[in-house]
């Protein structure tokens, strides 16, 4: 058996790693684990480190090499992780004996400030990203035919009211259907998200009222072609809306209405949850997607005034003292 071990390559427990992988995970996953392991598999090959023989000292030489390089903190915790994990499976699926990583201890990043998109970000973001094609409020616009103006604008505006209202990731709603859009129950089926569990989440009325003025756009254009994907959220050409696009998009709203740079598609999603978390822990979690609920906590954010708030409706101090001068009257009645 030990022969068998020893025999093993880096490419041959990469390979077997993978199709694992692509059984059980996301395509995202699948290539980033892929990347990760190809950087530590071309290191140790180079050093002429066999798989069974790499072990925590290998680790630390190259996770060294690549700080020279100038890799960020997380970047480093990610080949960390990912190597490690690696190993893992390697050795419950007998490839390896063991694994020499089993005790290392994976450093963590330093955790970036992440930006927290205000109310006066979103109130200004939404009406922008309708006035962008708009030839009076901008003028650059003019160039587009009506037609593709209409289309961009309803279809942009869609989405973005959609992200803030389902506090979904950008991947899953264009990976939205229009048959997941279910219009007398004012509802949508997430079918593909990272949890790999679907969920039902309810459409406001904005929202609503929003994808119906798309869907007409939407079917206007679709109308007697040939093929129809049935993608809720499309290109001028029919075709699946890509996360690539959407940004670019958002990114020049930012830039035309002067907002900051700062504010991502993600950063949509946390600003959503963080207002569905301060009024409901457990409903932002439903929606959010999350297994457990410190994942939702992550993304709340509970600024001075809404402690304040708090503090004040609850009144601890207050309701006692209270209590006390209501008992005292009654004494003496």
């Amino acid at each position: 058996m030990t022969d068998a071990f020893n025999t093993i390559t880096w490419e041959e427990a990469q390979r077997e790693f993978s199709l694992h992988l692509q059984a059980s995970r996301a395509a995202k996953t699948v290539r980033f684990y892929e990347v990760q392991l190809l950087g530590v598999a071309r290191w140790a090959q180079a050093n002429d480190i066999p798989l069974t023989s790499f072990g925590k000292r290998h680790l630390d030489r190259f996770l060294a090499e690549r700080i020279k390089l100038g890799r960020k903190p997380i970047t480093l915790r990610h080949d960390a992780l990912c190597t490690k994990v690696f190993f893992a499976w390697c050795a419950k699926n007998d490839l390896i004996e063991r694994s020499n990583l089993a005790e290392y201890e994976v450093r963590n990043a330093p955790k970036p400030m992440k930006y927290m998109p205000t109310d006066e970000d979103m109130a200004k973001l939404l009406p922008a990203t309708l006035d962008y094609w708009n030839p009076e409020k901008n003028p650059d616009s003019r160039f587009q035919s009506p037609t593709r103006r209409i289309f961009h604008r309803d279809r942009n505006y869609a989405i973005l009211i959609g992200l803030l209202d389902t506090a979904a990731r950008i991947g899953e709603m264009l990976n939205l259907k229009v048959e997941d859009y279910r219009v007398s129950e004012r509802a949508i089926t997430i079918r593909e998200s990272k949890g790999r569990e679907p969920r039902f989440i309810p459409v406001s009325s904005e929202w609503a009222k929003t994808l119906a003025t798309w869907l007409k756009i939407r079917s206007k254009l679709m109308a007697g072609q040939p093929k129809d994907e049935g993608w809720l959220f499309i290109t001028e050409y029919g075709t699946r809306m890509d996360e690539g696009r959407f940004l670019k998009v958002l990114k020049n709203t930012l830039q035309w209405v002067e907002l900051s740079d700062q504010i991502t598609l993600h950063s949509l999603r946390r600003y959503s949850l963080n207002r569905l978390a301060k009024f409901n822990l457990l409903a932002a979690q439903q929606i959010a997607g999350h297994k457990e609920t410190k994942t939702t906590l992550i993304y709340t954010k509970l600024d001075p005034d809404f402690i304040r708030e708090a503090h004040a409706s609850v009144a601890v101090v207050k309701n006692i003292m209270g209590s006390k001068r209501e008992e005292r009257r009654k004494r003496l009645i």
